[in-house]
């Protein structure tokens, strides 16, 4: 006898098992800035669960401030940057704490965007030398977000006391936060799978 499939489970539908891309967005270009180290070791184990990920780094790509000029559309930093988010099935958006928000470059990054975002799962992820780890801007962030019709989940990693989090290398110095980076790549991978499958299969909704 088989055993029945767990309640709830559709077994007619296969989702594609194609590699999930998913970038990594470093929203700091602060002189010394210990969020980079953040981003690479989200990065590393994003790659390290089978998934397909660039660290997609604001400083290095050096958008121009939002102002709606058509210039804009055409800036390499702007083109690559919404060309990486317009491949991803979903997208991990790093930020420290800055007077209980996210960073400008963020918003800046995200006022260049338009619809690369759609329908496609984020996990908002924070950085403080605080021990909450830069929450008050990963819940703000997560709004601005929504409002570009991404879908953030709950799970976030906050890195707290980033002073010392961190070995002169830029390894963890509490390798805890390893399998707690791990549980929200888990809780992404699952929500980009299920995203990218709809996208793929379901008519979009009509608005008016």
């Amino acid at each position: 006898m088989t055993d029945a499939p767990p309640p709830g489970r559709n077994t007619t539908l296969t989702l594609n098992d194609r590699p999930l891309v998913i970038p990594v967005v470093l929203g700091s270009i602060r002189d010394g800035r210990r969020s980079h180290n953040a981003a690479r070791i989200i990065h590393e184990r994003l790659v390290a669960h089978g998934h397909q990920s660039a660290i997609l780094d604001l400083l290095e790509l050096d958008l121009p401030m939002f102002t709606g000029a058509d210039a804009e559309e055409v800036h390499p930093g702007v083109v690559a940057f919404r060309s990486a988010l317009a491949a991803s099935d979903a997208s991990v958006w790093l930020s420290p704490e800055y007077n209980h928000a996210y960073t400008g470059v963020i918003k800046n990054a995200i006022d260049l965007v338009d619809d690369e975002l759609n329908r496609k799962p984020v996990a908002a992820c924070g950085l403080s030398a605080g021990a909450q780890g830069g929450i008050r801007a990963t819940e703000a962030l997560k709004t601005v977000l929504i409002e570009m019709r991404a879908l953030p989940i709950r799970d976030s990693v906050h890195f707290g006391e980033a002073r010392a989090l961190f070995n002169a290398d830029g390894s963890l110095a509490r390798p805890e936060f390893t399998s707690r980076v791990d549980q929200v790549i888990d809780e992404l991978a699952w929500h980009a799978r299920a995203l990218r499958w709809g996208r793929d299969t379901l008519p979009l909704p009509t608005r008016d």
